[in-house]
């Protein structure tokens, strides 16, 4: 039985690419539907040719890694994009995207895109060293005079990964530079300031040894049931502390290696000042 990738989901009618390129615009049987619920992009999948390109999807693989929302199954990594101007990023939905990635065990490299717009180069070499420091790849982009792009781009990876961020930050622009035959659409941003929608569906497009997953400009990726109890663990500076009690949330119990790490300047007040956010907003969802 053939096998193939979905790599685009358009009314809920799935694409499916195989190793060799050949795209079929496929259904799915009743029972697969039944049995496997929501088929997303990033599926592998058995499938029967049919005629004309099409054919009909006879069992959906088994699934790794996924996210909710952008849905995307069998994720190796993500892009969590940043802009600090035109729009200006939310440092706090950078953060929470970092956040969820390492919860679900999926890579995650940041890329601060418009670096050309940028005038205040050194709020630029802060957010990139305090990153680099935590241990994250970063990268400082720009499709306008290509500033990283080939480095970024010659950097081995394999397998799917996400390219996240709110609308505006330049993922399509990003997408039509180094994919130019994806005919990716971009859009001016809105007299708000505000980026306009450009990417209608979830895609997978093939870029070197890996494919780049093109998502709607959701502020933040999602996922079911965040144990609030876990989010700790996703922040990466903090992972050799160790204080007074084990189980310490790192707010108000007394001696705590976090909170007085924060005050002395060894960790970024900002970063915990977006997980006491995160640890309120799960805390309610869990409860």
């Amino acid at each position: 039985m053939p096998e193939g990738l979905v790599t685009l989901l358009e009314a809920n009618r799935p694409t499916v690419t195989t190793s060799t390129g050949t795209q079929f615009l496929c259904y799915l049987r009743g029972r697969v539907r039944r049995d496997a619920g929501r088929i997303m992009v990033g599926d592998r999948v058995e499938f029967e040719p049919t005629e004309n390109n099409e054919a009909i999807i006879t069992r959906i693989l088994p699934r790794g890694r996924q996210l909710i929302r952008p849905p995307v199954a069998n994720i190796r990594g993500i892009f969590a994009c940043f802009s600090l101007t035109y729009p200006s990023g939310n440092l706090e939905l950078l953060d929470k995207r970092l956040v969820l990635a390492a919860l679900d065990g999926i890579e995650a490299e940041i890329v601060v895109t418009k670096v050309d717009l940028v005038n205040d180069t050194e709020r630029l070499h802060q957010l990139l060293s305090l990153y680099r420091s935590i241990g994250y790849r970063t990268w400082s982009l720009s499709v306008v005079d290509e500033t990283g792009i080939a480095e970024w781009l010659s950097t081995p990876r394999d397998g799917i990964w996400v390219l996240t961020g709110e609308s505006g930050v330049g993922k399509s622009s990003l997408i039509r530079r180094t994919i130019p035959h994806a005919a990716i659409e971009t859009a001016d941003l809105s007299r708000i300031g505000r980026g306009q929608q450009t990417t209608r569906w979830v895609r997978l497009l093939p870029i070197h040894n890996f494919w780049l997953a093109d998502t709607p400009g959701y502020t933040a990726l999602e996922k079911e049931g965040a144990d609030p109890r876990l989010i700790a663990s996703a922040f990466w500076e903090w992972r050799n502390v160790r204080c007074r009690f084990p189980d310490c949330s790192h707010r108000t119990e007394p001696e705590c290696q976090v909170v007085a790490g924060v005050s002395g300047g060894q960790f970024a007040q900002t970063r915990y000042d977006h997980y006491r956010l995160m640890l309120e907003q799960w805390a309610k969802r869990w409860n």
